[in-house]
């Protein structure tokens, strides 16, 4: 086969487009710091970062949700508190109130008292979270969030499961100023079921708060090893990148100068 000087001069110019394009992405990668800029860059780790993506989009999501969770658990968990307080001050007023040598003022006292601190827990069970109530009147009503793949968690107690069904307990508290107030002798037994069901909510709320925390803590575990793995299909190597850089530039000068012995006899031709 006669290889003519035009055949030279095409293959010239394409190996010299080739180790342009080469240079060029290479240069347009140290630029943009990434691996990828196209699906035709390479198709299996386009796919392998999409899928990476979707699972840290998703975590993400999971992430609000947790921070949701811990707000409502947090302030759960405080406002019971509040309510145990109350509580334990009511069995001081209640125990001091059973004392059967009390005046009858100093009965109207502790009455008065009680009542005061049973409006306070009326008024505890009608918080609110971002305009929500904290407490729903029933169990169907609280709050839960999806903190992981199939995985939801209540974020707040009931009413209910707080004071019985009815408020009860919070009833049980103003009848007992009314005793007292009347010479009547509280009951202290159930005055310790009441409370008693209060903290063991309070130490549910707190067994509910270490398994988001747990949760939460295997999420970001979770998230730094599909970042690592992203970033591995994604980000350049800078220092690979600037030796190859350095190399392509190096194979299109010399594809120019090349072309241009090439090239320039087959113009002096053209011009005689």
């Amino acid at each position: 086969m006669r290889v003519t000087q035009q055949m030279l001069h095409q293959n010239s110019v394409r190996n010299m487009n080739q180790n342009l394009s080469r240079f060029e992405k290479t240069n347009s990668q140290v630029a943009s710091g990434k691996m990828l800029e196209r699906p035709s860059d390479n198709p299996n780790g386009v796919s392998q970062a999409m899928s990476l993506k979707s699972s840290l989009a998703a975590n993400g999501q999971y992430e609000k949700n947790i921070n949701e969770t811990n707000l409502w658990l947090d302030e759960t968990d405080q406002t019971i508190g509040k309510m145990t307080d109350v509580m334990q001050r009511v069995r001081e007023l209640a125990v001091n109130g059973n004392n059967g040598t009390l005046a009858p003022e100093d009965r109207a006292t502790i009455a008065a008292e009680i009542k005061e601190l049973a409006n306070q827990l009326e008024e505890f069970s009608k918080a609110k979270v971002n305009g929500q109530d904290l407490f729903a009147a029933v169990a169907d009503g609280e709050k839960e969030f999806t903190i992981s793949n199939g995985i939801t968690i209540k974020g707040s107690v009931s009413k209910e499961a707080l004071f019985g069904p009815g408020d009860q307990l919070i009833q049980s508290v103003k009848d007992w100023a009314d005793s007292i107030s009347n010479g009547q002798e509280v009951k202290l037994d159930e005055f310790d079921a009441g409370f008693n069901q209060l903290l063991s909510v309070q130490s549910e709320i707190g067994a509910r708060a270490n398994r988001v925390e747990a949760f939460e803590n295997r999420m970001l575990d979770n998230n730094l090893q599909l970042q690592k793995m992203l970033s591995s299909i994604e980000d350049v190597d800078y220092a690979e990148a600037m030796i190859r850089l350095k190399s392509e530039e190096s194979v299109y000068q010399a594809s120019l100068a090349s072309s241009a012995k090439i090239i320039q006899p087959t113009l002096m031709d053209f011009l005689r």
